[in-house]
């Protein structure tokens, strides 16, 4: 880590923290129990969170939706999902937890993923004392947070304490071994572009060749070593760089035996789901949310024509 790489990281935080979502859902529509912040320990530190109770009658143990935001693994805040976390909350009759990872430059890989994971695992021993079901969690996040949520689903598979019904992929980062110059845009202008895609590389990676370790890009992993993760929600959009990479990782995950429900929504560029157009985003966190009711409730999901029940 240098100073000016530290400096610039956090001059982009800033500005990321004054971004608003063009995108969002007036809250009350979706009233809530109640959102609060709390304070998980980890070994990175005491990591926040935001979390988002639905106001339901049952007793029965909610299930758990992990959200984790974008910005390149160096930049975002989890307020820029709020208005997203209110109404699968609501919607689904789900906590959601809503994370604020550490980031890049100061904690590169894998220190958000492995404190990511730590609050899963924390989530799970809290159970009883949350009233959360700890085998009905989903994990799911935007750009590099589906990156995150990728890394997440592999290292909670066969956990002894908790289970990942299902994760989330929104847009993301894949394959950062491929040069950002060969990630291609029929745009002029794409909203990623490749220097600032090789900004969040360096930030994240102390060392290059971790490009290579398919906890940093899941696209890299062996066929054999991706069967048996639950079922993906994965999403790319036409206009993104990383649409390329999203569509080969859907096709590797369908050759290892995972459901994968895809979609490409035409016209859109990277982030979409938050800047518009309204219509597409609307569409696809109702896509999102379709898929996550599935998973809660255990429907099945067809695979290369045979049904299958959600891991």
């Amino acid at each position: 880590m240098n100073l000016l790489q530290t400096l610039k990281a956090k001059l982009l935080r800033a500005l990321a923290k004054r971004m608003k979502a063009k995108f969002i859902y007036d809250a009350a529509r979706y009233p809530l129990r109640s959102v609060n912040e709390q304070y998980i320990p980890t070994t990175w530190g005491a990591a926040r969170a935001l979390f988002y109770w639905p106001d339901v009658a049952s007793g029965e143990p909610l299930p758990v939706y992990l959200n984790l935001h974008g910005g390149g693994f160096v930049a975002g805040v989890p307020e820029h999902d709020d208005s997203y976390c209110r109404r699968l909350a609501h919607n689904l009759g789900c906590l959601v937890v809503n994370l604020d990872y550490v980031l890049a430059p100061e904690h590169p890989f894998p220190a958000g993923l492995r404190q990511s994971f730590e609050v899963l695992e924390w989530l799970a021993g809290q159970g009883a004392a949350l009233g959360i079901d700890p085998q009905r969690i989903a994990v799911g996040g935007h750009s590099a947070g589906g990156n995150l949520a990728a890394g997440l689903a592999s290292l909670a598979r066969g956990h002894k304490r908790l289970r990942v019904v299902h994760q989330v992929i929104d847009y993301a980062a894949l394959d950062l071994s491929q040069a950002p110059e060969l990630k291609l845009s029929s745009l002029d202008k794409p909203l990623l572009r490749p220097g600032l895609m090789h900004f969040f590389n360096s930030c994240y990676l102390s060392d290059p060749a971790q490009a290579r370790d398919p906890l940093v890009s899941p696209l890299l992993a062996p066929v054999e070593a991706l069967r048996g993760l639950p079922a993906a929600t994965l999403i790319t959009a036409e206009y993104d760089i990383l649409r390329a990479e999203g569509q080969a990782y859907g096709e590797k995950l369908r050759q290892a035996g995972v459901a994968v429900n895809e979609r490409v929504f035409p016209g859109c560029d990277h982030m979409f789901t938050h800047l518009g157009p309204d219509a597409s985003a609307d569409e696809a966190w109702q896509f999102i949310e379709d898929a996550l009711r599935r998973a809660f409730e255990g429907v099945v999901e067809e695979v290369d024509g045979a049904m299958v029940r959600s891991r």
